[in-house]
């Protein structure tokens, strides 16, 4: 998952998955509230895998799919 999915999902989990909105306006204000407080303390994403592991995977998954087709 890269870093851009990572945060769309911590925004998911933390703000909108349990919430109750009335309106998209509801929902917007609710994530930048969220993002707000997030930015009281932000703390940066740190990639965690190697790139050449990153790369093995995603040659592992186009091998994959092409025997599966």
């Amino acid at each position: 998952m890269n870093l851009v999915e990572r945060f769309f999902r911590d925004i998911t989990v933390d703000c909108v998955r349990d919430g109750s909105f009335a309106s998209v306006h509801e929902l917007e204000d609710s994530i930048l509230d969220y993002l707000n407080e997030r930015n009281l303390d932000p703390k940066p994403y740190v990639w965690k895998a190697e790139g050449k592991s990153i790369l093995e995977k995603i040659s592992r998954a186009r091998a994959a799919m092409s025997e599966s087709s």
